[in-house]
């Protein structure tokens, strides 16, 4: 069993020998190495490690809040937004909070209850107390609890299908299911465009495709 997602993400945080793998996943030609999901997991966080040190993380708020906002401002339905807070080398949602919350939306923060449910969510907003929960991330000190119509969410990787390769914990896909019984939640990730995947990512039944991923350069959907 792969260990939960952030305490996966820490420890691969650490890894610096996959460099040289990289090029089989995230450019074109060529064709993938059979390696399994772990494997490809270090080789994408060891890229996103690099694209985190090298971005320009000012202008590149900017432009994911500038196409999120001609995106968002399309979808009527959308008033509850679940994020996440960035942690270590992921994508910041923070100007895309800051954006939410001046623009009347409601957005909120996941939450781990067991490794084997789905995620909960509490609202949270600049300025808001955050207390540190499960494996050391950030969360909501309030005791309310809200369904999202949509969640945007890191990845390491992406593909031209929309297939997401996470952590392994498997807590987005379950979430997503969980939510659709209801009602139809949007899904998004977020990421740099150099997370993009030229070849097709590992995938299990249980795998929830994204609808779209938002990076610097624009929204693709899928």
């Amino acid at each position: 069993m792969i260990p939960d997602a952030h305490l996966l993400n820490q420890a691969l945080e650490n890894e610096t020998n996959t460099a040289s793998l990289v090029l089989t996943l995230f450019y074109r030609g060529g064709s993938l190495l059979e390696t399994d999901k772990a494997q490809q997991r270090k080789i994408a966080l060891s890229k996103r490690m690099e694209l985190n040190a090298k971005s320009l993380h000012e202008e590149y708020g900017r432009s994911i809040t500038r196409f999120f906002h001609e995106w968002i401002s399309k979808q009527k339905a959308v008033s509850i937004v679940g994020l996440y807070y960035p942690v270590n080398s992921e994508m910041s949602t923070l100007s895309l909070i800051d954006y939410l919350y001046s623009n009347d939306r409601i957005t909120c923060l996941p939450i781990v209850i067991n490794k084997n449910q789905p995620l909960i969510f509490k609202p949270w907003s600049p300025g808001k107390k955050l207390v540190v929960g499960q494996y050391g991330i950030p969360i909501p000190d309030n005791d309310h609890i809200v369904s999202p119509d949509l969640i945007i969410c890191p990845l390491l990787a992406y593909d031209t299908k929309g297939m997401r390769l996470g952590y392994g914990g498997g807590f987005y896909d379950r979430t997503i299911r969980y939510l659709r019984e209801n009602k139809k939640t949007r899904y998004i990730g977020l990421a740099f465009s150099e997370q993009k995947s030229y070849h097709d990512l590992p995938s299990e039944v249980h795998d929830v495709p994204l609808d779209a991923v938002l990076t610097e350069i624009g929204m693709e959907n899928f």
